[in-house]
C-alpha cells in the first residue's frame, strides 16, 4: 500500500455528516451524505508525523454501483476503511456513499454490500467474500503503530504509522457475527457441515483462504 502522510488539514476536513441528497441518473439512484468525520489523529500533541493511509486504494478508481432495481452506475470511489465507508467523486465533488439495504459496489475487484453488525446502531460497508446461503463477510479497521516515547532521545523518527486490519463475519439466521476464533467457539457456532468439510478437505478454520473455500464448498452442496 502507497504510503502517505496525513497532514492536518485533512484532519479537521467535514467534521459531521450534512444533508442527504439523492443522484437520479439514467443509469440508477442512490444516495449521499458528507463524509464522515476525519480521521483522529491518536498522536495528538505529541508532534509526531503520521504515515500510512486510511484507504485500501489512495487513488480514484473506477466503481461500479448496482442499486436495488438492479441499475448500474459508475463513479469514482475510494474506501475508507477507518470508517467503513465509500468515499465517490462526481460532479467535481467528494461525498460519502450511504449504506442503504439493497445497493453492492464494485470496486477493486472487491464487492461492498451494507452490513449490520452486531451492537451497532448503523449499516457499514463490508466486502462480501462468499455469497448463497452461507455468507462470509470481511470488515477493514485502522490501527495506529505510534513510536517510541523516547524516539527522540535515540534519534530515531518519530512517527506514527496507519495500518489497515481486518476481521472475518458471518451471517447465520439473519444476524452478521464475528468468525470465531477459538476452537470451542467453533464448533458451538459454525455449521457442522461446514467444520466437517474442514477435516474432509483438510483446510483450517483459521486461514482466510481456507475459510473462503469452506464456505463455498457448503454453498455449492
Amino acid at each position: 500500500m502507497k504510503s502517505v502522510i496525513l497532514i492536518v488539514t485533512f484532519l479537521f476536513a467535514n467534521l459531521i455528516f450534512g444533508q442527504i441528497n439523492h443522484i437520479n441518473d439514467e443509469s440508477g439512484t442512490f444516495q449521499i451524505g458528507n463524509i464522515d468525520s476525519p480521521f483522529l489523529r491518536v498522536s495528538n500533541q505529541s508532534g509526531n508525523k503520521i504515515e500510512g493511509s486510511i484507504y485500501l486504494n489512495d487513488n480514484w478508481e473506477q466503481a461500479i454501483i448496482i442499486d436495488e432495481d438492479l441499475k448500474k452506475t459508475t463513479v469514482l470511489a475510494k474506501f475508507n476503511t477507518y470508517h467503513s465507508e465509500i468515499e465517490i467523486f462526481k460532479d467535481n465533488n467528494s461525498s460519502s456513499l450511504l449504506p442503504v439495504p439493497g445497493l453492492n459496489v464494485t470496486l477493486n475487484e472487491k464487492k461492498f454490500v451494507p452490513i449490520l453488525l452486531e451492537g451497532k446502531k448503523k449499516n457499514i460497508f463490508g466486502e462480501i467474500l462468499v455469497e448463497g446461503k452461507n455468507k462470509l463477510y470481511k470488515v477493514y479497521d485502522v490501527k495506529i503503530n505510534k513510536a517510541p516515547s523516547d524516539a527522540r532521545l535515540l534519534n530515531i523518527e518519530s512517527t506514527d504509522r496507519v495500518v489497515i486490519t481486518s476481521k472475518l463475519y458471518y451471517e447465520k439466521n439473519g444476524n452478521i457475527n464475528d468468525f470465531p476464533i477459538s476452537k470451542k467457539d467453533i464448533n458451538e457456532t459454525i455449521d457442522s457441515q461446514i467444520i466437517k468439510s474442514a477435516k474432509t478437505e483438510r483446510l483450517s478454520l483459521k486461514k482466510e483462504e481456507d475459510i473462503i473455500k469452506l464456505f463455498k464448498l457448503a454453498n455449492s452442496g
